[in-house]
């Protein structure tokens, strides 16, 4: 709980409300990440995510490069499926027939 100052009357509780984001992720990539936090001991993806995010912004940087060029990009989405293909390997899954 957040303690807010109201004007006749000394604090408030403020309940701090959590959003419910929407994101969309290759299956294997979520598969892959949600196993590393277990065994990190993160039992909530979010837990793991939140930490990332506050150590980004606090470092000022994503860790990544930025966004490229439109053909920079399509160099980049093939790289991602190639390591979503390994990922899926890894995960011992298989293709739907």
């Amino acid at each position: 709980m957040l303690l807010k100052k109201v004007p006749n009357k000394i604090f408030q509780k403020v309940p701090i409300l959590r959003r419910q984001y929407q994101i969309r992720l290759y299956p294997e990539i979520y598969q892959a990440f949600k196993l590393l936090c277990d065994q990190a001991g993160y039992r909530r993806l979010n837990e793991a995510v939140e930490r990332i995010m506050l150590k980004c912004i606090e470092e000022r940087s994503l860790g990544i490069p930025p966004k490229g060029s439109r053909e920079m990009e399509l160099i980049r989405k093939v790289e991602l499926l190639k390591k979503t293909l390994e990922l899926r390997k890894r995960l011992g899954w298989k293709k739907k027939s």
